[in-house]
């Protein structure tokens, strides 16, 4: 399979999260702040050549009733961006709640385990990969 990307796009911070070529771990990366998309993909495609990433997986922000709204029309943009200039398969993957699943996991770790996920932001781009994973 290879090591798959989840990347979680955020408007201040994009959160990161990798798994292992068998897809049984899954591993938060530091967060990147966000500073437009040319840097993005740049940061992306260090990752994926020095990581030897197969695939990426974007977050694609639904709305709770599964209709499509602005954000992830804003989304399918960045996603075809990512295919046109990225060499490996991309998707988008359903990630509602992923940030307040996130968010409530990370208030419930201790400062030690928190450094181990280093920003929230990874921590839901690992619950996205998590989700695509058992969805595969």
């Amino acid at each position: 399979m290879g090591r798959i990307l989840a990347v979680d796009y955020g408007k201040k911070n994009i959160g990161l999260a990798y798994c292992d070529e068998l897809g049984i771990t899954i591993q938060p990366m530091p967060s990147l702040p966000n500073r437009g998309l040319k840097d993005l993909i740049r940061n992306l495609k260090t990752a994926i050549q020095s990581m030897d990433i197969r695939k990426l997986v974007l977050g694609m922000p639904i709305n709770m009733d599964g209709t499509r709204g602005d954000s992830v029309v804003q989304m399918e943009q960045i996603l075809e961006m990512f295919r046109a200039k990225l060499e490996i398969p991309i998707q988008g993957v359903d990630e509602r709640l992923s940030t307040v699943e996130a968010t409530e996991i990370w208030n419930a770790m201790s400062r030690k385990q928190q450094k181990k996920y280093r920003t929230v932001d990874s921590l839901a781009a690992a619950l996205i990969l998590e989700r695509y994973l058992k969805e595969m």
